[in-house]
C-alpha cells in the first residue's frame, strides 16, 4: 500500500520520528496535505483500534475529527478540513509514538496483502456512501458505551485501508465488521436501557 510511493506505516513512522513535545491535529493534517480521506480516517481510527483509546484525551482528540471527516466525505469534498479549535488539539509526542509503535507492525503485515480489487467499491461515489458508515461508527466511538469504541474503530480502520489501497474486498470485510460493531453497540445500549427500566420499576414499586 502506498500514497505517493510511501506506505502508510512509513508515513506514520516519519511523523513519530519528527514529533517533539506535542503532536497537534493541525500538524497531522498539514503533513498529509490533500491525501485521501481514507488515510486520514485510518490514522484517526488507529488509537482506538489498537486499544490505546484509554490514554487520557486520545479518544476525544482523535474521535471528533472522524465525525467531521465523515460529513465531508458525504458532502463529496475533495480535501479534508478541520476548524481551528480542533486543529489546536494535541497529544504528547510520547503517546503518539506509542500509537505508531503498536500499530506499525500490524499495518506492515496488512499492507503486504492489499492490492487493487473491485475498485468501483472505492470510487468517489462509493466513498460518499461509506462516509455514512463512517459517521455512524464515529458517533458510536464518541458515545460513553463501555468497551464500545474498539469494534467500530477496527471497522473504520479496515474500511479506510481498503479505500487507500482501492481494495474493494477489504472494504466489504470492513463493512461487515461495521455491521457487527453497530449490532454490539445496539445490544449494549438496549441492555443498559432495560436495566435502567427494571431499576426504575423496582423503585416505583417501593422496592418490593
Amino acid at each position: 500500500m502506498s500514497t505517493n510511493g510511501r506506505k502508510t506505516s512509513e508515513i506514520l513512522e516519519a511523523l513519530a520520528a519528527n514529533a517533539t513535545t506535542r503532536v497537534a491535529l493541525g500538524d497531522l493534517v498539514a503533513s498529509l496535505g490533500d491525501r485521501a480521506f481514507g488515510l486520514l480516517m485510518l490514522i484517526f481510527a488507529l488509537p482506538n483500534a489498537v486499544g490505546l483509546g484509554t490514554i487520557p484525551g486520545v479518544s476525544t482528540v482523535f474521535g471528533a475529527p472522524q465525525i467531521i471527516f465523515a460529513l465531508q466525505m458525504i458532502a463529496g469534498l475533495e480535501k479534508p478540513w478541520l476548524p481551528g479549535f480542533l486543529m489546536q488539539k494535541s497529544i504528547s509526542a510520547e503517546d503518539f509514538r506509542s500509537i505508531v509503535a503498536k500499530s506499525g507492525p500490524q499495518l506492515d503485515r496488512v499492507e503486504r496483502m492489499l492490492r487493487p480489487r473491485l475498485e468501483p467499491l472505492t470510487s468517489p461515489l462509493a466513498e460518499r456512501v461509506l462516509g455514512i458508515v463512517f459517521l455512524v461508527l464515529a458517533t458510536i466511538v464518541a458515545l460513553p458505551i463501555p468497551l464500545g469504541n474498539w469494534p467500530p474503530a477496527i471497522a473504520m480502520a479496515v474500511i479506510a485501508l481498503g479505500l487507500v489501497e482501492r481494495d474493494g474486498v477489504v472494504v466489504i470485510v470492513g463493512t461487515l465488521f461495521a455491521v457487527i460493531a453497530i449490532a454490539i453497540a445496539l445490544a449494549v445500549v438496549s441492555a443498559g436501557a432495560a436495566a435502567v427500566w427494571i431499576a426504575l420499576h423496582w423503585l416505583l414499586q417501593g422496592g418490593g
